[in-house]
């Protein structure tokens, strides 16, 4: 059992509280009033919605590709936006991507180059902790190019007409005409957040602040010259990081450029048993047959758990599945993770269910549990990309082990990705080669046979996560109900940093 609105639990400590502070004044309650304070109790409690979750279920689900192109020059630390501009993007993208969640987001960064910071998806989880770990002091680069970002912005999304959102602060050019152009000629929605001032602000560079070739100080200020892209494109010019704006904007401008499936937790509720409860009690209060009952029911209500994440079995469950997992009496084992509902509890009943080939539920189930830690969130997007190798649905498979990749580098997510490009490569092969056959027979040469593709779960495939990661290959969590994850933040690598700095514009008038 859970509870939805667990905060209302803290109002029984208001309970507790006045009726310890009454028997310290030496005052004895009669039968009603103590009736009366266990009826609030429930009603407490059934304000804090108990529920019994059960099977996750898919559900089909239609929205638009958003990418948000953010600007990360020199210029963007600039201070005339408080705390800072880049600062102020950051907050902005984790308020649009946890209130939107019907869209599909993808991040690009770039300065004088672009790189993709997070692929299309839609894990807020993700998203906030990609773009959280950026460290601005590792990028370098003061000049910004703008066309970078559009034209990996067109690639990222297969929709006609993908909306662009630039978070900048106008970027160097005086003229955008090209950047128009492009925009306009690959069907790219784009809208511009302007995160700078008219006034500007000065940088800060060591221990002064930044200078040109001439010795002066520079003030950075905004360039409105790239409102020529958002004209050429119809799109929108934003003033500062606003996200009811952005939002707005989303909303104005979405499109059905995916369909896919959503997991969605169901639950049973029941809050109407304590309600029950409650109304007993309080009719018990008004009543002489109260008192009569009282100690019998006040023996049952101490039995009661509060507990929203346990309950009294959970142990025995605990152990039982670890047991029939061990005996390799999988379906046994995933019936009885079951009955707990913790997120660990989760996870190894979705690798029982793997292990008895039930792909598909066990698919569901990891798509199902949430956290914030980004190292469990790799494990669960590379267990969740085998079970699509399992599936043979390897675009799926591509997607899930790249993000796993992107917040935590492992080397079996990395050979599995590897076994599916050459799945992919030795099924174009064999096309071309049944093509090459049927031409041959038809001109009277004997058909050859193709070499079978190697089939989705084959000997490269590893299908038990270690613990951390690579370095512990062999070892199977699943086996051990008390999942223990190392804590850590997700952070772009050295490669990523140096593509973002190539090409370094060290440029002596930055606007």
């Amino acid at each position: 059992m859970s509870f939805l609105t667990p905060v209302w639990l803290l109002a029984l400590g208001v309970v507790v509280a006045y009726w310890m502070s009454v028997r310290e004044f030496g005052y004895r309650a009669d039968g009603s009033q103590k009736w009366l304070l266990i009826s609030m109790a429930f009603v407490i409690v059934a304000l804090a919605r108990p529920v019994l979750e059960q099977k996750p279920v898919s559900v089909e689900q239609m929205g638009s590709d958003v990418i948000i192109a953010v600007d990360l020059s020199y210029s963007m630390r600039a201070t005339d936006v408080i705390p800072s501009r880049l600062s102020a993007a950051k907050t902005l993208l984790a308020d649009l991507v946890r209130s939107d969640s019907r869209d599909r987001f993808g991040v690009i960064g770039f300065t004088t180059s672009a790189i993709i910071l997070s692929p299309l998806t839609k894990d807020t989880e993700l998203l906030a902790h990609l773009f959280g770990s950026l460290d601005e002091s590792q990028i370098i680069t003061k000049g910004t190019q703008v066309m970078s970002a559009l034209e990996l912005a067109r690639k990222m999304s297969y929709a006609k007409q993908p909306l662009v959102i630039l978070l900048t602060d106008g970027g160097d050019e005086a003229s955008y005409a090209k950047e128009a152009e492009f925009a306009r000629e690959n069907n790219l929605r784009l809208s511009v957040v302007m995160l700078g001032t008219a006034q500007g602000s000065t940088l800060v560079e060591g221990e002064g602040m930044l200078k040109d070739e001439n010795g002066h100080i520079v003030v950075s200020s905004r360039n409105d010259a790239i409102g020529e892209i958002v004209q050429s494109c119809g799109g929108k010019m934003i003033e500062g990081a606003d996200a009811s704006a952005v939002r707005e904007l989303i909303n104005q401008s979405r499109s059905e450029d995916f369909q896919g499936k959503s997991t969605v937790l169901r639950y049973k509720e029941l809050f109407y048993i304590p309600l029950i409860l409650a109304l007993t009690s309080f009719i018990l209060s008004m009543t002489s047959l109260g008192p009569k009952v009282l100690k019998s029911i006040l023996v049952v209500f101490a039995l009661i758990g509060v507990s929203a994440n346990a309950g009294v079995f959970d142990f025995t469950y605990l152990y039982g599945a670890k047991k029939s997992y061990e005996a390799k009496k999988y379906e046994r084992s995933a019936q009885l993770y079951a009955h707990v509902t913790t997120p660990k509890a989760k996870y190894n009943q979705a690798a029982a269910l793997y292990k008895a080939g039930k792909y598909h539920d066990s698919l569901t189930l990891y798509q199902s549990i949430k956290s914030n830690d980004p190292i469990f969130k790799a494990i669960l997007y590379y267990n969740g990309g085998n079970c699509y190798i399992r599936l043979k649905e390897f675009e799926n498979a591509r997607d899930a082990l790249l993000k796993s990749l992107t917040l935590h580098y492992t080397k079996e997510a990395d050979d599995n990705l590897r076994f599916i490009t050459y799945t992919q490569e030795q099924k174009n092969l064999n096309v071309r080669k049944e093509k090459k056959d049927q031409l041959k027979a038809e001109k009277g040469a004997s058909k050859g046979e193709s070499k079978p593709a190697k089939q989705g779960g084959g000997s490269n495939m590893k299908s038990d996560m270690a613990s951390g990661g690579g370095g512990d290959e062999g070892k199977k969590v699943q086996s051990d109900p008390r999942l223990s994850m190392s804590q850590g933040k997700a952070r772009l690598s050295s490669t990523q940093y140096e593509l973002i700095n190539q090409r370094s514009v060290h440029e002596t008038k930055p606007w």
